[in-house]
């Protein structure tokens, strides 16, 4: 990881760190926009791991399609209950789109490369074999990378709608969010990553620096819904949920290296 990515690195880490302080002094104007700088830094650090793997073109197009097709799949979402389900945003995180606040697609960029790389990691172990352009090892990878987005909203929509940044208008049976919401989070995300595998080379990815990007949110999470924002039964699920990821990742990396 170059000097500019672990200064990146560090700042996201001193402001993830800080949420929970804020919390827990009841300073709502603060928590929102260190949870917007978090996202802004965390979104530039993953823009910063592409740029000299993927090039600059090509990591302009990557962002500025997840940004579009995220807020597309948001818009969508909260105007016709599809593919999501049923909710609204608060007027909270400002500035908004359509009544989608910018932040939203914004993490999914901060998120999607990550789980792109942990899917990969985990599909070519599954398949054992190389990176192939055929549709359907694409399709499956990009299942596998929609799975391990999806398992970071165990901990996030819980969160979220905690903190009345969203509303369901019919809790589901995960602490208030409804299963669908799941599907389509695995959908978009899987749909996303399989075309941008049509035009960033997946096997260019630094697969282990986003690696560690997605490591250090299934850490950071856990600890901080487990013990600062009275989110225990979320935490746990998302340790477990995101933790496999975690786990079957961080095998086939270290793996490569014997």
């Amino acid at each position: 990881m170059k000097l500019s990515s672990r200064i990146l690195y560090c700042l996201w880490l001193f402001l993830m760190i800080l949420i929970p302080h804020i919390v827990r002094q009841g300073n709502r104007p603060t928590l929102l926009i260190a949870l917007s700088l978090s996202i802004l830094v965390q979104v530039g650090l993953v823009l910063n791991l592409l740029f000299p793997a993927l090039g600059g073109r090509v990591t302009l197009r990557t962002g500025l399609f997840v940004f579009a097709a995220a807020w597309l799949a948001e818009f969508t979402g909260h105007n016709t209950g599809l593919p999501f389900g049923n909710y609204s945003y608060t007027e909270a995180l400002q500035p908004q789109i359509g009544s989608v606040p910018v932040q939203v697609p914004v993490a999914w960029l901060m998120m999607i490369p990550p789980a792109w790389a942990v899917g990969t990691l985990i599909y070519s172990r599954i398949r054992g074999a190389d990176h192939s352009r055929a549709w359907t090892h694409r399709a499956a990878s990009s299942l596998t990378s929609g799975l391990a987005f999806a398992a970071w909203d165990l901990f996030l929509d819980p969160q979220m709608v905690e903190w009345n940044l969203w509303r369901w208008e019919s809790p589901g049976i995960y602490f208030g969010i409804p299963i669908i919401n799941f599907l389509g989070w695995i959908s978009v995300a899987a749909a996303v990553i399989f075309a941008l595998s049509s035009f960033a080379p997946t096997r260019a990815l630094p697969a282990e620096a986003l690696l560690l990007v997605y490591t250090t949110v299934w850490l950071l999470n856990s600890v901080g819904l487990g013990l600062y924002f009275e989110l225990p039964g979320a935490a746990a699920a998302g340790f477990m949920g995101m933790g496999l990821f975690v786990a079957l990742a961080w095998r086939q990396a270290l793996a490569s290296h014997e």
